[in-house]
């Protein structure tokens, strides 16, 4: 069996989660392909006289061949979707095997909210056209969809996919890694509340928003955040490095009262069911896929990504601080039902021997997700 893997932001996580999980299975024999957007020491990236989006688009391309590879795998799993159309001569006629593909938006969604994510208009006119053609070609070979949310499987159907091909399945964490703090904080606790911000894109995950927030309540609230752009720290806010599934970053879970992600797009977040595991209450920009994890008022809450919705949902934190523990409790008891990484990747191989032998694929209540 071949994961096609990608390797950016949260997708990057949800890979070495998934190799991890299924790496041992005795069922299968699986191959694991990372697609990758650039390599310093490559022919490509030396090209310089192609523009720096064609050579990354390039290099993607190239790091997917192995899609394409002869003799063929009796199933194909692939969360690389926008690269796979150069190789699609492979699943024609005796060389098509079942394909498996994960996806956490739809072309659609991704262009909706494009203007915050990548900072540039939604495709318009023969760009939209050929975006489409695209999707439609690489989608007219799936045999199933496994999207991360209700938001993505609700933008396939929207899309056309039959419901047959569409099987709802988030991506997981380890619980027995993210864990809640031994000893949580007791009801009523005085000081500062302590919140925890994890994310790589600081603008689009709203940090602005947050240290907006942070300066008008400094004597309320003291900030840890973990991003990979350059943030200056301040007064009651310390800024971190730290890698996915590191004791420096479990660290800086255990050490909060709450996670907040203000992010103004986002099509999941990783990171909030790992603050979930951790028995953090969450508070998280009502936007994407976020009503998938979040239950608004009971292991955290929705909010409209501004500094009045954030604010507006700390004051009332601090207001019920011995609610806390329950929400993190209620939290930890959802990532433990939804969101178990060993259980849900198992799922795959267990799609994946389906679609090999034939057998009827189970829907998302049979298989126990």
């Amino acid at each position: 069996m071949l994961f096609l893997g990608c390797t950016y932001a949260g997708h990057k996580t949800r890979f070495a989660n998934l190799r991890r999980h299924v790496a041992t299975d005795e069922r299968i024999e699986p191959t694991f392909r990372p697609v990758e957007g650039w390599n310093d020491n490559g022919l490509i990236e030396r090209m310089t006289w192609a523009p720096k989006p064609v050579r990354g688009r390039a290099r993607a391309v190239v790091s997917a061949r192995a899609f394409a590879a002869i003799p063929r795998p009796d199933v194909l799993w692939s969360a690389a979707s926008e690269v796979l159309l150069p190789h699609l001569w492979a699943q024609t006629g005796p060389l098509s095997r079942p394909l498996i593909l994960d996806l956490d938006w739809t072309l659609a969604q991704q262009e909706e909210l494009a203007p915050i994510y990548f900072g540039r208009e939604p495709k318009k006119g023969l760009r939209r056209t050929f975006a489409e053609m695209q999707e439609r070609a690489v989608f007219s070979r799936v045999s199933l969809f496994t999207p991360w949310s209700r938001w993505a499987a609700d933008g396939l159907r929207e899309r056309g996919v039959e419901e047959r091909r569409i099987v709802e399945l988030p991506p997981g964490i380890d619980l027995d890694e993210w864990q809640p703090r031994p000893e949580l904080s007791a009801p009523g606790e005085p000081g500062p509340l302590r919140v925890l911000f994890v994310g790589g894109d600081f603008a689009r995950k709203g940090g602005e928003i947050l240290l907006e927030v942070a300066a008008a309540m400094k004597d309320e609230i003291v900030v840890d955040i973990v991003t990979r752009d350059d943030v200056s720290p301040r007064p009651g806010v310390r800024v971190h490095r730290a890698e996915a599934n590191t004791p420096e970053l479990h660290a800086l879970y255990a050490s909060a009262d709450i996670f907040v992600l203000p992010t103004r797009a986002e099509c999941f977040g990783i990171a909030t069911i790992e603050a979930m595991a951790s028995a953090l209450p969450v508070i998280v920009g009502d936007v994407g896929g976020a009503r998938s994890i979040v239950s608004d008022g009971v292991n955290g809450w929705l909010i409209r990504p501004n500094a009045e919705g954030l604010a507006g949902a700390l004051r009332e934190a601090l207001a019920n601080r011995p609610r806390l523990i329950e929400m993190g409790a209620a939290g930890r008891r959802r990532a433990e039902r939804s969101f178990d990484g060993s259980r849900n990747d198992n799922a795959i191989v267990e799609l994946a021997l389906s679609l090999a032998s034939g057998s009827p694929v189970l829907t998302p209540a049979e298989s126990r997700i």
